[in-house]
């Protein structure tokens, strides 16, 4: 499995998996600057895993909704007024749900957001993230 890494996500195609609970409130977030723990990773490894499947879910949705016609990080990236009919409350869910990850695995937005950035800009902590999934997926 190969994942592609974005500013402030992990996102395989549109939807951004980004947890926040309005669409609109991402960059009222700052990433942390000090040390991630192993512990962090393997948390980080777990949401990721879990919240794929509902991002897939609502990227489905978005794909019916508009015809496979689903712009770039439209969650994230578009201004409300310019956001499709429908879209809002399929992000707003996606959002919902998304957050019920992070709480169940006590993992602030703040954490996921600076885990993400500093994958996006080290490659081999990315690569340990990587191999931290492969592991947590094995029988």
């Amino acid at each position: 499995m190969s994942w592609k890494w974005l500013p402030l996500a992990l996102c395989s195609a549109g939807l951004l998996p980004v947890p926040v609970p309005s669409p609109y409130s991402l960059a009222q977030t700052s990433p942390r600057t000090d040390v991630i723990a192993p512990w962090e990773i393997t948390t980080y490894a777990r949401v990721v895993l879990e919240i794929e499947p509902i991002r897939q879910k609502y990227y489905r949705q978005a794909q019916a909704a508009f015809q496979g016609q689903v712009p770039r990080n439209s969650c994230f990236g578009m201004n409300p007024q310019n956001m499709p009919r429908g879209l809002e409350t399929i992000c707003a869910n996606y959002g919902r749900e998304a957050m019920q990850v992070l709480r169940k695995y006590n993992m602030s937005l703040e954490q996921f957001n600076a885990i993400t950035l500093r994958a996006q800009q080290d490659g081999a902590f990315s690569q340990r993230i990587q191999a931290e999934m492969l592991r947590l997926q094995q029988p």
